[in-house]
């Protein structure tokens, strides 16, 4: 199973080479970054270094890139290609906390140009053998997700599924990830703690394990899908002449149905989810009682008491070095727990 690490588990700062060594000194088997700020520049000799840094140490890589626009995925899908990266994540707005309200009466509209602009780069993804990974970033249900993929129907958009930003939008982690699952291309291993709040609840962040998460069923429901689905997508892509899960060539598809996933540890400030206010839902389709069930039991099954303190110290205003404890902490404890229930092997380096 690739599990790797990503870049945003950490505010205090690791470049690319450090995540790698990080990733090699834990046993896991890739790690995400943004090329932007991890990298000295997107010049050829900068993106040869990494993607020769991580071949030799056996890692997959992930590029991050921001919110869906055309110059962005026009510089980054190509250096994505030139770090060895079969995946390019990016996000479709800024809103968290599931709160629309900035994009009132505005959201399916944004929906749409997101849409459209990713239609426009298919060609360059398509080029450059690099899948476009839309990420369900504190903001969007399992529906416009699933809408997004099917409108444009290319084995070179995928799905990055945030475990924990589901919990924004009053959605619980098996449904979610049941609905998108023949467009999963990588996933955020993330845990999240349920705080109630006098507008609704509060998801802080958490070590993997200790929030709501049921992570040997969530993985057992992805990795059973992925091995029914064998090395080809479900939607008929597959390259002949590698059934490895590795990158193929430029020009061609490089999904063989290898869900990559990386340690993404939550927000360092909690996300506010205003569910009890009425103005929260104007920009959402209406839904019925019964479809938020399975999301109500796991909020009662697993809400904290009211007083509990959900703060990080960056909330607290404690120090830089405060933080950097806080986090190893945090990451090193994510590993054991992945290690616990067999998601990584840390004695080989492999999964």
């Amino acid at each position: 199973m690739p599990v790797g690490v990503c870049a945003y588990s950490f505010n205090t700062g690791y470049d690319a080479f450090e995540l790698m060594d990080m990733a090699v000194e834990h046993g896991l088997a890739g790690v995400e970054f943004p090329p932007d700020d991890c990298l000295p520049d997107l010049s050829p000799a900068s993106l040869a270094r990494a993607r020769t840094r991580a071949e030799e140490n056996g890692l997959f890589v992930v590029a991050d890139g921001g919110q869906v626009e055309g110059e962005m995925l026009r510089r980054l899908i190509p250096a994505a290609s030139g770090l060895g990266a079969s995946t390019l994540r990016v996000v479709m707005s800024g809103v968290l906390g599931g709160d629309r309200r900035p994009l009132s009466g505005r959201w399916n509209a944004h929906l749409a140009a997101c849409r459209d602009i990713l239609r426009e780069m298919l060609p360059l993804a398509e080029e450059h053998g690099v899948t476009i990974a839309v990420e369900n970033h504190s903001d969007a249900t399992s529906h416009d997700m699933r809408w997004l993929c099917e409108e444009l129907d290319s084995p070179y958009i995928g799905i990055t599924l945030d475990v924990g930003n589901v919990l924004a939008v009053c959605e619980e982690p098996f449904g979610y990830t049941e609905r998108i699952l023949p467009y999963l291309n990588h996933v955020h291993l993330k845990d999240y703690t349920i705080h109630p709040s006098d507008e609704g609840y509060r998801i802080a962040r958490c070590s993997l394990g200790s929030g709501v998460v049921d992570y040997p069923g969530l993985l057992a429901l992805i990795d059973g899908y992925r091995a029914r689905r064998g090395p080809a997508d479900s939607r008929g892509q597959s390259d002949p002449e590698d059934q490895s899960g590795q990158s193929g060539q430029p020009g061609q598809s490089r999904w063989t149905g290898e869900i990559t996933k990386t340690i993404e540890l939550g927000a360092i400030y909690a996300r506010h989810v205003r569910m009890l206010m009425e103005d929260y839902w104007a920009e959402y389709p209406d839904r019925d009682i019964r479809d938020l069930l399975p999301f109500l039991r796991l909020y009662w099954s697993h809400v904290r008491p009211g007083g509990e303190d959900w703060r990080t110290p960056r909330e607290k205003d404690e120090s830089i070095e405060a933080l950097k404890a806080y986090e190893t902490r945090e990451f090193e404890e994510s590993v054991a727990y992945l290690n616990e229930i067999g998601a990584v092997r840390t004695d080989s380096g492999a999964s």
